[in-house]
C-alpha cells in the first residue's frame, strides 16, 4: 500500500494503531513494575546490609526476609509453571505432526 492508501485509510487505521500503542505501553509499564528474581535478591542484600549497619533490628530483618523469600519462591514457581506450559505446547505440536490425518 502506498502513501495515498495510507492517507485515505488513516481515519480507519489510525485509531487502531493508537490503541495498540497504548496497550503496548501498558504492558511495558506492568512488566517493569512486577517484581523479578534479580530485584528480590538485591533487596535481600540491602536488607542484610541494613541489619549489619544497625539500621534495623533482628525481628524486623527476619520478618522482611521471610516476605522477600516468599515472593522469590512465588516468582520461581511462576517461571517453572510457564516453562512447563511452554513445554506442553511444544509436545502437543509435535504429537499433532506425528499423527496421520
Amino acid at each position: 500500500m502506498g502513501i495515498l492508501g495510507s492517507i485515505l485509510l488513516a481515519p480507519i487505521t489510525g485509531p487502531a494503531h493508537g490503541f495498540v500503542s497504548i496497550l503496548n505501553t501498558l504492558r511495558e509499564q506492568a512488566e517493569s513494575q512486577m517484581p523479578n528474581e534479580q530485584s528480590m535478591r538485591s533487596e535481600l542484600v540491602t536488607l542484610n546490609a541494613r541489619l549489619e549497619a544497625g539500621e534495623i533490628d533482628e525481628a524486623e530483618f527476619q520478618a522482611r526476609e521471610a516476605e522477600l523469600l516468599a515472593q522469590l519462591r512465588a516468582i520461581r514457581a511462576e517461571q517453572q509453571a510457564a516453562a512447563a506450559a511452554a513445554n506442553d505446547e511444544g509436545e502437543d505440536d509435535d504429537e499433532a505432526e506425528d499423527e496421520p490425518p
